[in-house]
C-alpha cells in the first residue's frame, strides 16, 4: 500500500549549476521517507543496505513541492524491501507527476550494529498489507 511519507519544497539552496535540484539531494529525502516508513513498522534500528538503480525520469526546480511515496513490499529474515516513488507538482494545473524513483533495502540491526531477526522488532499493530507480507 503507498502511503505518503514525506512532503515539502525546494529552495535555491538545493539546487545545482544548472537550476535544478542535486540528484544526492533527492536521493538523501527518498533514504529519509524510506526511514520513516521502516520505522512505522518496528521499533527498533534499522539501516539503509541497498538502494537499486535510481531513475530520474525528470528534473525538479526551485518552488516545486515534492512529494514522496513508500511501499513496503518485501520482509526478510532482517531486511525491509521499499519501493520509493517522488513527485513534484505542477504550480499551474496542481497535477502530480512522477520524477524519481528507485528501491531501499534496510536491515534491523542492534546497538552494535549488527543484524537482527526482523520478528524480534515488528510492531505489534502492524498494517495487513504488511501482515500478509510476513506470510509469503
Amino acid at each position: 500500500m503507498k502511503e505518503l511519507s514525506l512532503k515539502g519544497r525546494v529552495f535555491p539552496s538545493d539546487l545545482n549549476h544548472q537550476g535544478s535540484v542535486f540528484g544526492g539531494w533527492v536521493m538523501s529525502k527518498m533514504d529519509k521517507a524510506s526511514s520513516i516508513a521502516v520505522e512505522n513498522i518496528i521499533r527498533g534500528k534499522a539501516v539503509t543496505v541497498h538502494v537499486s538503480e535510481i531513475n530520474f525520469k525528470q528534473p525538479i526546480y526551485n518552488g516545486n513541492i515534492f512529494i514522496i511515496y513508500t511501499e513496503i513490499v518485501a520482509l526478510g529474515k532482517s531486511s525491509i524491501t521499499i519501493n520509493v516513488e517522488v513527485q513534484v507538482t505542477n504550480h499551474t494545473t496542481y497535477e502530480n507527476t512522477e520524477v524519481t524513483n528507485a528501491q531501499f533495502k534496510f536491515v534491523s540491526v542492534d546497538e552494535r550494529g549488527n543484524s537482527i531477526p526482523l520478528e524480534s522488532v515488528l510492531r505489534p499493530d502492524l498494517p495487513k498489507y504488511v501482515e500478509k507480507l510476513l506470510n509469503k
